[in-house]
């Protein structure tokens, strides 16, 4: 009877649970009704995790293959040094274009004009005769007539009262070698002008026929092709061993202290031009010195001092071969802004290209800085003194052109080659020739 009422029981709950619930539906769990994240994860250990927090898993990276490695680190890189290197050469082309410009640039003359014995101006042409022997010719060998003048008076005038040259070199650039070689050219050397019968100081022939004659004159006595010629001030070449930092020379007590045309005496001509005291740079020691600009000029224009004419050649030389030796030495800003002061020396009639090639090709690739220097006339080769055959009382250097022609040769090129021999110059020393 118990058990029969137990189980009535038992039935009568679980009739009133369904009404509650609405006939059969599942009854609510409380924690269903109760507000909270929603469960969207469940950890290793049974721990729930809501949605916000769930580690997202992470993405699997792309392997960096060659190509990848292109496009993401080396084409950015190229393009960034590209750009840097195209507005550093466009920098340069300016600056090098600027450079040219302080350089004077003269168009060459096909049929050049000079003024003859009896003062008529005439063409170059009318006194050209071909030779039987010609020049020598080597395409890596290239001369070069420098001319040193004090003035920037740089043509003949119709009455013949144009500059004389001050200073004549050859200078010889050898592109396969690498060397530079120099020969200098004493001034009161007799030669012979197309148009004259007599001989003449080989530097009157600036006041007759500016540059186009004086290089005839020197191409036919060297017998020699001349590929162009370029004037260099030479006494204006303080600003430009002042940019290079001086230099340092050799000097005797006599260079420095002799009167008239020692270094000193030489100073106070140069300082009275400038407008400075005369005492301005004195020298006051010799032996191993450092000269500025206006003291190497100074020394370089010493000529009453040991061998006259020719010892000023050597010194000039000397002054030449410490610049070029400063200068290579410097680093690249600084030979930028001497280049600045030597090309505003120059005028020449050397084209612009060849210009750069020597300038930014050829010079960092010479091997000996140090110039090769050979001096006209050579000792044996000449006679000197006071003559009345030509001109009454002039003093003048004769020499023997033919004989030093196979030396010109052999300094240049290594060798001697056969040649038309050269008008003999009156009172000169003859040597046998092999031409």
């Amino acid at each position: 009877m118990k058990e029969e009422e137990k189980k009535e029981k038992e039935e009568k709950k679980e009739q009133d649970v369904k009404n509650e619930n609405g006939g059969n539906r599942a009854p609510e769990t409380r924690l269903s009704r109760r507000p909270g994240p929603q469960i969207s994860h469940v950890d290793a250990k049974g721990k729930v995790v809501p949605a916000d927090k769930v580690k997202k898993p992470k993405k699997q990276k792309k392997p960096w293959t060659f190509k990848r490695v292109m496009l993401r680190i080396v084409l950015p890189i190229f393009l960034v040094l590209a750009i840097i290197a195209g507005g550093l050469y466009i920098g340069y082309l300016k600056y090098k274009e600027y450079l040219f410009d302080q350089i004077e640039f003269i168009s060459k003359v096909d049929n050049p004009t000079f003024i003859d014995e009896v003062g008529s101006v005439v063409s170059m042409s009318d006194y050209t005769s071909e030779t039987y022997n010609p020049p020598v010719e080597e395409e890596h060998i290239h001369n070069f007539l420098l001319i040193g003048i004090d003035s920037r008076s740089r043509t003949y005038t119709d009455d013949g009262s144009g500059s004389l040259a001050d200073v004549i070199m050859v200078m010889s650039v050898d592109d396969k070698e690498g060397t530079i070689k120099l020969v200098t050219i004493q001034r009161d050397c007799y030669a012979y002008f197309p148009g004259y019968k007599k001989p003449q100081k080989i530097n009157a022939a600036m006041t007759y026929g500016g540059p186009e004659l004086l290089s005839k004159v020197v191409e036919n006595h060297l017998r020699i092709i001349l590929d162009g010629y370029a004037f260099v001030n030479f006494y204006n070449m303080e600003k430009v061993i002042d940019a290079v930092g001086g230099i340092d020379l050799e000097v005797t007590k006599s260079e420095v202290y002799h009167e008239p045309g020692g270094l000193n005496a030489n100073l106070r001509e140069q300082n009275k031009i400038a407008g400075d005291p005369e005492s301005t740079y004195a020298l006051n020691e010799y032996g191993m010195v450092h000269l500025n600009g206006r003291q190497a000029v100074a020394y370089s224009r010493i000529r009453e001092v040991g061998n006259g004419v020719y010892g000023r050649s050597e010194r000039q030389v000397k002054v030449l071969n410490q610049l070029l030796k400063k200068f290579t030495d410097l680093g690249t800003t600084s030979k930028l802004s001497a280049l600045d002061d030597i090309l505003r020396m120059i005028a020449t009639n050397i084209s612009k290209e060849e210009i750069e090639d020597y300038v930014f090709d050829f010079l960092p690739k010479v091997r000996d800085m140090e110039l090769q220097t050979m001096g006209i006339p050579v000792e044996g080769y000449y006679r000197q003194g006071m003559y009345s055959d030509v001109r009454a009382n002039e003093w003048s250097i004769r020499p023997d052109w033919n004989g030093m022609v196979p030396l010109v040769q052999e300094f240049f090129y290594g060798e001697t080659y056969p040649y038309d021999e050269v008008p003999e110059i009156p009172k000169a020393p003859k040597h046998d020739s092999d031409s």
